[in-house]
């Protein structure tokens, strides 16, 4: 496919074969939690300083993930892209959607023919449930987290049943739910003041270990004989918040052990709603 301009900028004349080559790619997950989306180019190094377009869209042709909300991943040395895009999509749909990506080489004004892949948002169910302070690259940081309100929805976009069910007095008012925090510094900033209902409370993990540096639902076996599956959650984080970026992890173990990340997010502002599914 001929193209004469990208972002509005006229192409230079290249002396390079055309981006023939198709993109071999592969996704993180067919069911990825939330739409957390990771595309990985395997034969990215057969372009010179590519760039990559991608969409993705129902099979009606939504557009549930423009270009322009996929971000790029550097290389190590930040000279050019890697073979990496991330995006989450965030549409309420629950239907299958098509990631389809297409390369671009610089001084190319050809684009390579698209590859596809399929993918389905889907839920995390777990006992435990935590929202962990991290970087950006997922490692645990001592950057604590300060969560003002957050709520567990069944269905996505913030539908069906949420959790807690009710606004929690304490950390086990609510029969099946317990909520706790990895290091309390606190009564002030306990672990049910994120779920308390009240605009001035806050959950805060102020000294914190980057070990310990994390939020948490349990949801009891005597009143769950299963745990709920969560397809979307809202957050607002309070302006003590440090971290920049937070990871949703889950685990049918007490200790967490053996958790499954789904995924890592970017805490863009203090009072910004992040809302996946």
């Amino acid at each position: 496919m001929g193209i004469s301009k990208i972002n509005e900028q006229t192409l230079p004349t290249g002396t390079t074969a055309p981006a023939t080559t198709t993109p071999a790619i592969s996704i993180n997950s067919a069911n990825p939690v939330f739409g957390a989306v990771t595309v990985t180019i395997s034969n990215h190094s057969s372009y010179t300083n590519p760039n990559y377009q991608a969409i993705s869209t129902l099979a009606d042709g939504t557009v549930t993930v423009t270009d322009a909300n996929v971000d790029r991943v550097l290389e190590s040395d930040e000279s050019h892209l890697a073979g990496t895009l991330k995006f989450v999509d965030s549409n309420a749909s629950t239907a299958e959607r098509t990631i389809t990506v297409k390369a671009q080489e610089f001084e190319d004004s050809k684009q390579s023919a698209a590859a596809t892949a399929t993918y389905t948002p889907a839920g995390a169910q777990n006992q435990y449930l935590r929202i962990r302070g991290v970087t950006s690259d997922g490692s645990d940081t001592s950057n604590r987290i300060a969560i003002d309100d957050i709520n567990f929805y069944t269905g996505s976009g913030q539908s069906g049943t949420v959790y807690p069910t009710t606004n929690l007095t304490s950390n086990t008012s609510e029969t099946g739910i317990v909520v706790s925090q990895g290091h309390l510094f606190s009564s002030t900033y306990a672990a049910f003041k994120a779920v308390d209902s009240s605009s001035t409370t806050f959950a805060w993990l102020l000294a914190t270990s980057a070990a310990n540096n994390y939020w948490e639902i349990e949801f009891e076996t005597g009143t769950y004989s299963s745990a709920p599956v969560i397809k979307s959650i809202d957050i607002r984080f309070n302006g003590q918040n440090d971290a920049t970026h937070f990871a949703l992890t889950g685990s049918d173990s007490a200790d967490h052990s053996s958790a499954t990340v789904y995924g890592v997010f970017e805490i863009s502002a203090e009072a910004t709603v992040l809302n996946f599914g």
